[in-house]
């Protein structure tokens, strides 16, 4: 049985609360039920939300509304209920790559199911979520999935370009059957660094605050790079680096390991909501605020490689 932890004192709470209501409703159980949930998979229509890849770290369950607490998956959960009860999962991730960071993703719906649980019993239970519909708030700000197009291009200081390759050079084999290609960047051991960023500006917020704004990104590469956002104000482009993410396998020359990552863009958009646009960049340079840099895992006379894939911007207006 994994060990359950809690995000945060108000969680442990909460979790306390919810064990001693859940003895008072059960005064005779002392002998727990248990709840197995292995994974949390993500179900959506790909014309609307594109490829349905998800990272799900964790569950937060509720049994009849009341919280049990957050449990790292896979996971066994105890519970002091008996019979058929309503259990409600929330899917839990790593906001911006960060293992202490551990909200719930509040862009998808949480599922509910009736279970039977019974005594010293495991039931199991892999649910999916859902994205919240178009009309219920969250709205879609931009997507690349590269099965059309390229529409990140290089900057000024780019050594390469990305390119668009086919799912057997980018060692994709999850994302059927929607997922044919990926962009690729190698970098030769003579090369510095790669700067890519979106062609579309996005102006979707039209200067007002969102509540919510988060870029799903699916990645394979033996090094690590940047995600940041540069933004247009007051005569002038200004580039702000949010995220450091680590290589996906860097234990091969070419990378076969896919991961998938979300960022939050909400607070810093939210810190400028007077620039004319924003426009999302990704690089390799690690030293971004001081100039090029140097390859953090792989050594200077090997190729870096990149591979990039199902990129979205979804976003709840306040």
């Amino acid at each position: 049985m994994n060990k359950l932890f809690t995000l945060c004192t108000w969680t442990f709470v909460l979790l306390l609360a919810a064990s001693v209501s859940s003895c008072h409703k059960f005064p005779g159980q002392s002998v727990p039920s248990y709840i197995r949930i292995d994974s949390i998979s993500l179900d959506c229509d790909y014309y609307t939300y594109g490829a349905n890849t998800s990272n799900f770290t964790d569950a937060w369950v509720y049994i009849d509304d009341q919280i049990i607490g957050c449990y790292e998956l896979p996971s066994t959960i105890p519970v002091l209920a008996k019979g058929r009860h309503k259990v409600t999962v929330r899917a839990g991730i790593c906001n911006n790559g960060i293992g202490d960071s551990r909200p719930y993703y509040t862009l998808v719906k949480p599922t509910a199911d009736t279970l039977e649980l019974v005594e010293n019993s495991i039931v199991s239970y892999n649910p999916k979520v859902y994205y919240f519909p178009i009309n219920e708030g969250v709205q879609i700000g931009w997507m690349e999935d590269f099965e059309t197009t390229n529409a990140l291009v290089p900057m000024s200081q780019s050594d390469v370009d990305m390119l668009r390759v086919g799912a057997e050079d980018s060692h994709i084999w999850y994302h059927e059957p929607y997922s044919f290609h990926s962009g690729k960047i190698q970098l030769p051991p003579d090369s510095l660094d790669f700067y890519v960023t979106t062609a579309d500006e996005f102006t979707f917020y039209n200067k007002n605050y969102v509540e919510y704004c988060v870029l799903e990104l699916d990645y394979n590469c033996n090094d690590a790079f940047f995600v940041g956002l540069s933004y247009y104000e007051n005569y002038t482009i200004s580039y702000h680096p949010l995220v450091q993410v680590l290589p996906s396998d860097n234990q091969h020359d070419v990378p076969n390991k896919w991961k998938k990552i979300y960022i939050n863009l909400g607070p810093y958009m939210n810190e400028h909501i007077n620039a004319e646009y924003f426009k999302l960049y990704l690089t390799s340079n690690l030293t971004v605020s001081e100039g090029y840099g140097q390859p953090a895992y792989v050594p200077l006379d090997k190729p870096r490689y990149y591979y990039f894939d199902n990129l979205k911007v979804l976003y709840r207006p306040q």
